[in-house]
């Protein structure tokens, strides 16, 4: 008997296609639709009743979930480049795609409502937390996911691609020790993000081998707002004995410490230094331009969608862990210190 594969082949389109056909998707174009009956037609394809049934039940949708409160879901570009390197991906196997953003406090809500509704066949989790909700409870469901981060008490439990950012932090913060800089600030952001801690963690590292004691008072994590991001800055930079540069959580702190640099009339890439992370599109237009860590935003995005995809068609449970590979980006916001 035929299979949907050799129908797919003979219909020239996805086996996705077929699929969506046999569950009588209204998607799906009458002219694609009159070719897959008549390949089905012509090899004689006989669908089985418990197989129809269970592609029925699926809604060739996948939910791209943000943590975020709606308002400042989209400050930060790293979710514009890593939704659309996704969509991309999912759309070729002619899936859709869902985006579903909110509250951290209404999350758990709005995944078991999607869930429940059948609504999406599995997520993409564009972040990680400590004790993080959303991956407790589609954990507990055993319902298909993937992480855009270390899933913190779960890395041999789910899917989950990730940067090294315990070492793209020692990185960024030895590069700055390798200019000479011995006074050096940390910009977070919200602590309980596995990033944030992954990456201080780095800086942290990076300090303790060059021997250099951390000071309190150059550390500070602030919430997603830019104002939060602003007064941080100000209060890093104001302080008598300020530092001499910056380890910047991502680019969109960047943009807020050159900010409050220019209004304390400091010039970036000569009297502070700024490091940062993601190598966004703000960053090369930035005066002067912003030296960062790319961290492949699109290959993470790409990749997250793949292993879901992988994991909603096969039949047995394998889980991947991908490591996406970091290269600093050198521009001019960094500098030697000047001995004098």
């Amino acid at each position: 008997m035929a299979t949907i594969k050799e129908i797919a082949k003979e219909a020239n389109v996805s086996p996705s296609t077929v699929s969506r056909v046999l569950a009588g998707s209204s998607k799906i174009s009458p002219e694609t639709t009159k070719r897959v009956l008549e390949a089905i037609k012509k090899l004689g394809y006989v669908p089985n009743a418990n197989a129809k049934g269970l592609v029925v039940k699926k809604s060739f949708t996948v939910g791209v979930f943000v943590p975020r409160e709606p308002e400042n879901a989209f400050l930060n570009s790293f979710f514009d480049q890593v939704i659309t390197s996704i969509c991309a991906l999912v759309n070729s196997f002619e899936y859709d795609i869902l985006l579903a953003i909110s509250n951290p406090e209404k999350e758990r809500e709005l995944l078991k409502r999607l869930v429940e509704s059948k609504k999406v066949d599995g997520f993409v989790l564009l972040s990680s937390r400590e004790k993080d909700p959303a991956i407790e409870y589609l954990k507990s469901i055993d319902f298909k996911f993937v992480v855009i981060g270390r899933p913190s008490g779960f890395e041999n439990s789910v899917n989950w691609v990730d940067n090294d950012n315990v070492k793209a932090g020692f990185e960024a913060t030895e590069y700055l020790i390798k200019l000479g800089h011995r006074k050096i600030a940390f910009m977070g952001g919200p602590s309980d993000l596995v990033v944030t801690s992954d990456r201080f963690s780095g800086y942290k590292r990076a300090l303790e081998k060059y021997g250099i004691q951390p000071k309190s008072s150059y550390i500070k994590f602030a919430n997603y707002y830019r104002k939060s991001y602003r007064e941080s800055a100000y209060e890093i930079l104001n302080q008598e004995d300020r530092p001499t540069a910056i380890v910047c959580m991502d680019d969109l702190i960047a943009v807020e410490v050159f900010k409050v640099a220019e209004s304390l009339n400091l010039k970036v890439g000569k009297d502070l230094s700024v490091i940062s992370f993601n190598n966004s599109n703000v960053s090369e237009i930035c005066q002067p331009p912003l030296t960062t860590v790319d961290i492949n935003i699109l290959h993470l995005g790409r990749l997250a969608a793949e292993v879901l995809m992988m994991d909603l068609s096969e039949s047995t449970k394998t889980y991947r862990r991908i490591i996406v590979p970091h290269q600093i980006v050198e521009r001019s916001s960094c500098s030697k210190v000047q001995v004098l």
